[in-house]
């Protein structure tokens, strides 16, 4: 293992120049048919709104070995995976991921207290290895006319791979000598109208050495950032019914726990702290009434665990603790959702109709916080026994939501297609919310294609914004907030290249963020904006595949008001948080029609606004301004990778290196306020290898 990196390197420069016979180029992928922008099958080029369809294939030849890496989306168009976030929406305070819809086989995931500022809540992890991945689809864009709630700045649907067997295993070497290694399979069974599915698969990772200085409290050293990962998921198909069922487990480190520069820093280890667990269970039936009407049912469960053992204060900071343990925080909290969903659909002349109704159950049934700390007579002591409490401030809240939803694709004529939908959805707690979709589709020849589309999308509070401990008492109810978007769409193809452009305008109506001083659940009164334009280039040569994508946001988010205790806190007008103005990546394979493809790939995401530092007074003047928190500089880096196909029978050898020169990749997962404007390190340089066998 400890000349792993050599063996990388040496292969990768010995194979670049090997010639053979075939290979998939960059960008085939995006000719693959999708269902996720209506549920109806259509190539991705031709569905409303913006599409993207990523295959396995090119995520292992970016480097990806497995989304629960820190960089796993970072090639999607326009996403910063830092912060889980699409389309320069930025991380307002914590909120990672939770303004996308999750999807793992068109089968929702999700978590109510993603992103909730808490020490020892973990960020969104998926521990799928990439080898058992068939596909991601994304949506950039709203998506809530098909899929409701949370479906603000896209849709993402993970696609798992169904066939004959198939082992995998990874072997990685990260600087300092720490290591890697992941072994899984996956394999399938047909026999008469009985098939079965299954995918199994086993990580751990030492992490990297990832230097940290913390500001308040002062001190320095390595902030843990070991990993381990697990996945068991079965499918079985008899006749016209489908069963699922799957277990997702993410064990973190402090890197990825909430850990921000004013907590103190825990001691190096190579073992994981904090745990997310998934479990998805299922069925589905499909049922032709007649011929030309195709009803779909679907029943299932979903529940999300996080449990988690991190340390809060060190020992040396507790009084009454003769035997010098650290004072921890032990997380046990458990929620549940169960769902019901029939959808019918039917052809009558020129109409392609779907139409569906939803029904969920989302309950939180534990929430258990023990500190194993007290205060006494103004001390901080360590107390045996713990001290109880809640990570959400109501006793184990529920939410029912009801949803109907209709769409209509109209074939106007050979070259036209308009799609018109809605869904109304309500939820128990008294919200509902209204979402309209209306887009065209214009393919003026085989080269050119135009799209527009307006579409509104919304997204309820969820339940670590609703009952936030730092909420007061008297401000517990918040509006859903909407957006509305107006897009533009310009494709060309031609056999060997294409060029595909997407403008856009999102106008947000009662963001729910926090405040900027107190942490408090807002809404927002002023609408904010973000304008953006995307580009997706492709090229491709006999033996050289070339392919970029850039995007540019401007974002803006309206002025904060809050008065508490008679002292106003407004806060003038702002960049989102966290946003990125500028995201692009370089992709360029060579001998990209051989067996042994070399793929480089160059991944940029520019500066970020931490956090606005004016404050106004009640009639909106500039009454102070903090020391400026700046902005999170410019983080980028190189992957390369290298693939044997066929080094042996039914045996691929891929190897590579991710971040080449070694940078220290850095992000901030909440933008505090001064004095805490330390950047928190995630991401060092890797070495890594693949073999992949098929029997």
């Amino acid at each position: 293992m400890k000349h792993l990196s050599v063996f990388c390197i040496s292969l990768l420069f010995s194979h670049s120049l090997l010639l053979a016979e075939s290979s998939d180029d960059l960008d085939k992928v995006l000719e693959e048919a999708t269902t996720i922008a209506t549920k109806t099958k259509l190539n991705a080029d031709y569905v409303p709104g913006t599409v993207t369809v990523i295959s396995s294939e090119k995520l292992k030849s970016l480097g990806i070995t497995n989304l629960a890496e820190q960089n796993a989306f970072d090639m999607i168009v326009g996403f910063d995976s830092s912060t889980l976030s699409l389309r320069g929406s930025g991380s307002i305070y914590g909120a990672e991921g939770n303004k996308i819809k999750w999807m793992i086989n068109d089968k929702p995931i999700s978590a109510e207290i993603w992103g909730i500022p808490k020490l020892g809540v973990g960020q969104i992890v998926f521990p799928i290895p990439t080898d058992a991945i068939d596909r991601i689809e994304i949506i950039r864009g709203p998506g809530s006319a098909i899929y409701g709630g949370n479906a603000i700045y896209g849709v993402v649907n993970i696609i798992t791979k169904k066939e004959t067997g198939t082992l995998f295993t990874t072997l990685s070497q990260m600087q300092s000598n720490k290591f890697g290694k992941a072994l899984g399979g996956y394999t399938s069974f047909r026999q008469n109208d009985l098939e079965a599915s299954a995918i199994i698969s086993a990580e751990k990772s030492d992490g990297w050495d990832l230097p940290i200085t913390t500001q308040a409290p002062a001190g320095s050293g390595n902030l843990p950032n070991a990993y381990g990962n697990s996945l068991i998921m079965a499918d079985v198909s008899y006749k016209n019914f489908d069963f699922w069922a799957y277990k997702l487990k993410a064990k973190n480190d402090y890197a990825r726990l909430q850990w921000d520069p004013s907590n103190f820093l825990p001691q190096d280890n190579t073992e994981p702290v904090q745990s997310n667990t998934y479990t998805m269970l299922g069925v589905q039936g499909k049922f032709e009434i007649t011929s030309n009407l195709l009803l779909t049912a679907k029943a299932g469960i979903n529940q999300y665990e996080n449990n988690a053992d991190v340390m809060f204060f060190p020992s040396y900071l507790l009084g009454s603790n003769p035997s010098n343990l650290d004072g921890v925080r032990k997380i046990d909290y458990r929620e549940s959702t169960k769902y019901l969903e029939g959808m019918v659909e039917t052809t009558i002349g020129s109409n392609r109709l779907l139409g569906g109704a939803y029904a969920g159950f989302l309950s939180v049934d534990q929430d258990d916080v023990t500190q194993m700390w007290s205060r006494v007579s103004g001390r901080t002591v360590y107390n045996p026994s713990g001290t109880s409490t809640h990570l959400l401030t109501t006793n184990n809240p529920k939410r029912i939501n009801r949803a109907l939803y209709l769409q209509d694709e109209i074939q106007l004529d050979e070259q036209s297609t308009v799609t018109v939908g809605a869904r109304y959805d309500t939820y128990s707690d008294g919200r509902e919310a209204l979402s309209p979709r209306i887009a065209l589709v214009y393919q003026y020849d085989e080269s050119n294609i135009l799209k527009a589309q307006y579409s509104r999308a919304f997204r309820p509070p969820s339940f670590s914004e609703q009952y936030s401990p730092n909420n007061q008492a008297s401000h517990t109810d918040y509006e859903s907030e909407t957006t509305d978007t107006i897009e533009l769409s310009y494709i060309f193809k031609t056999k060997g290249s294409s060029l595909k452009t997407t403008v856009f305008n999102t106008r947000t109506a009662n963001m729910i963020t926090y405040h900027d001083f107190t942490y408090e659940t807002i809404n927002l009164e002023s609408p904010t904006t973000v304008n953006g334009l995307e580009i997706e280039l492709s090229q491709n040569y006999e033996s050289l595949a070339l392919g970029a994508n850039l995007s540019f946001y401007k974002s803006r988010r309206g002025d904060v008001e809050l008065t508490r205790a008679g002292s106003t806190l407004n806060y003038d007008s702002s960049e989102f948080a966290l946003s990125a103005k500028f995201i692009g990546n370089l992709f360029a394979t060579l001998n990209s029609d051989t067996p042994y493809p070399t793929t480089v790939w160059y991944h940029y995401t520019g500066n970020k606004h931490r956090v606005n530092n004016e404050t106004l007074d009640e009639n909106g003047n500039v009454k102070g301004i903090y020391t400026t928190n700046g902005s999170t500089p410019v983080q980028d880096y190189v992957n390369i990778t290298q693939k044997i196909n066929g080094i042996a029978k039914d045996l691929d050898l891929e190897f590579g290196v991710k971040n080449l020169f070694g940078k220290t990749l850095k992000t901030l997962y909440f933008p505090l306020n001064p004095p805490n404007t330390s950047d928190i390190p995630y991401m060092k340089q890797t070495f890594w290898v693949n073999l992949l066998y098929r029997f």
